[in-house]
């Protein structure tokens, strides 16, 4: 199953497929785990929120590099989808989604 992934700005970013998160044009980001995710260098990247955005809390201490994981087969691309309405900024969270162009 193919999640969609957003910029908090509404945005379409990319897409989560079998715990592994992708940009639109399917390359490799970085995985999921227990509702956090992490770059595939092994850094944390944020955490998955309303299962559609990748934030991270400001108020938080930095997390310890995770293991690299294998890089998966690229899938297919999906559809693009459509962009969504803008969502209210949050106080202690920053779009983490922002560090990628």
């Amino acid at each position: 199953m193919v999640q969609p992934i957003y910029r908090w700005n509404g945005n379409y970013f990319g897409f989560i497929s079998n715990g592994n998160l992708f940009n639109a044009r399917s390359e490799y980001l970085g995985w999921v785990e227990n509702g956090e995710v992490w770059k595939k260098d092994g850094s944390y990247l944020g955490e998955l929120v309303d299962e559609a955005y990748i934030l991270r809390r400001t108020t938080i201490a930095s997390k310890a590099r995770r293991a690299r994981r294998a890089t998966p087969a690229r899938p297919a691309t999906p559809a693009r989808r459509a962009n969504r309405a803008a969502r209210a900024r949050r106080a202690i969270y920053i779009d983490v989604l922002d560090e990628f162009d």
